[in-house]
């Protein structure tokens, strides 16, 4: 009796000194309370090609009782269920006996993989994860929306391709449209690709997009909406040639264009209008034809031709539009603009050189030919144009109702407007339709391009840059 009498004491000295939150209450009323009721995933292509991993989603089980919980059991509903959970860093489908602290949390991962259904349009893929703690069941829902999509790995397309918009393209570690070959994309396609993975370009790209029906270019992990880097960018490679992006979207690249296509003449090498690119940066350096390129040029272009119209170029990391070692380029109706909401910032948004500095510090140099029209070139340094003349080729510059950000004060002429802020919309929100009381409005000249950016009508006295102000 002497001996029962000390190990009820022992095992009440025990007891008193518990912590509270470690004490196990098995009240009916203390229920976990949960981050979200829902679990939601953004579309996910489904699994046919298993190098492209899953998206992962957080759910945070609080414990709100000053004493411990177990919860009995953890468990999906389903037992074959497209989504897989972690709890404490361990993998099952049903979990027993979690013990969950006083005033204590826990971490739940969920991840999801969806079989194809052959199907195009997106489908909804749902179950529940369950609770059962003291006799209470609760549960916390899972929902995605699955889409089919034609999965592109290291491919070398066949010539005279065509991509229609019947389902997504998703590219991992790059596809080549090759010489003397074509690659045609259709109104309202969307090209999604893995993250360093690139679209090059050495025959011709043909993408024909259309003012309601536009043509995508992005990043795979679609729950990232705004966010650089996420893919390469589209390369055009020596020999290509005779390219059209018409009403396309380019975003959250390491570059968005880069046009290396030197040749004997001045015809276009790229036409690109009615198009967007946003979102260019990155932290890894790009190996194109035997150099290595930064990250963060919305449209490069080194000893090329381009003409460029209604089109947006904003938010990269270093250059909107970099022309670097001569070439020949016409913009019409653009709107270059470069503000440090995502990035620190020291280059201009627009630069224009006759030369660039190549391997081992030698100088590529060549004659260079800019034609600047009803463009709009702003941001928030001093100074967003950098002209670069070298002295040693011809530097042609022609420049025509602008509105610029600059001290230089040979820009002032021909009906350019320099240093008055343009009035954006919203630039924070990607909005660059211009406000009512715009110094660009009306400014422009006529010069035959007869809608804008989203394929709006211009009037007999347009605006500058890519939006066409349209008053109610």
């Amino acid at each position: 009796m002497k001996h029962l009498s000390a190990v009820i004491l022992l095992l009440a000295a025990f007891w008193a000194c518990t912590p509270e939150e470690e004490k196990l209450t098995y009240d009916s009323s203390a229920f976990l309370r949960f981050s979200t009721d829902t679990v939601y995933f953004d579309t996910v292509f489904t699994t046919v090609n298993q190098d492209i991993k899953n998206i992962t989603r957080r759910l945070k089980v609080y414990n709100d009782s000053k004493n411990a919980l177990k919860i009995e059991h953890i468990s999906l509903r389903k037992p074959t269920s497209p989504y897989t959970i972690y709890v404490n860093g361990k993998t099952s489908g049903e979990f027993e006996s979690v013990r969950l602290l006083g005033k204590d949390s826990l971490l739940i991962l969920v991840q999801v993989a969806i079989n194809p259904k052959d199907t195009n349009q997106p489908f909804i893929v749902t179950d529940e994860i369950t609770f059962l703690t003291n006799g209470n069941k609760q549960d916390v829902k899972l929902v995605a929306w699955g889409q089919d999509a034609h999965f592109l790995k290291d491919s070398v397309l066949a010539c005279n391709t065509t991509w229609t918009n019947d389902k997504p393209y998703v590219i991992f570690n790059s596809v080549l449209v090759d010489t003397l070959c074509s690659l045609t994309i259709e109104p309202g396609a969307k090209i999604y690709s893995h993250l360093g993975s690139y679209v090059f370009v050495k025959g011709t790209i043909d993408v024909q997009g259309e003012a309601n029906n536009r043509v995508l270019f992005s990043n795979d992990r679609l729950d990232l909406k705004n966010a650089p880097g996420q893919w390469g960018g589209i390369i055009f490679l020596p020999g290509s040639k005779a390219n059209l992006i018409e009403y396309a979207d380019i975003r959250n690249a390491e570059v968005g264009i880069y046009l290396g296509t030197p040749d004997d003449d001045t015809d276009p090498d790229l036409i690109i209008g009615n198009s967007t690119i946003e979102n260019i940066g990155g932290n890894d350096k790009i190996a194109v034809n035997g150099g290595l390129v930064l990250p963060g040029y919305g449209l490069l272009a080194i000893t090329s031709d381009l003409y460029a119209y209604n089109t947006l170029i904003n938010n990269c990391a270093i250059n909107t539009v970099g022309n670097y070692a001569g070439g020949n380029y016409r913009y019409e109706h653009c709107t270059f603009a470069n503000f440090s909401y995502d990035f620190f910032r020291e280059d201009p948004a627009a630069v224009f050189s006759d030369n660039l500095v190549i391997n081992n510090d030698a100088l590529l140099v060549s004659d260079i030919r800019v034609d600047l029209v009803n463009t709009i070139i702003w941001g928030n340094l001093r100074d967003e144009i950098l002209l670069s003349n070298g002295g040693e080729a011809a530097f042609t510059l022609n420049m025509t109702n602008n509105l610029l950000k600059s001290t230089n004060a040979e820009f002032d002429m021909n009906n350019n407007i320099l240093n008055k802020d343009p009035k954006f919309f919203d630039s924070r929100e990607y909005q660059y339709i211009l406000d009512t009381l715009s110094p660009a409005k009306d400014a422009g000249i006529d010069i035959g391009v007869a809608t804008d950016h989203n394929g709006s009508p211009r009037d007999a006295q347009p605006d500058i840059g890519a939006f066409e102000r349209i008053e109610n």
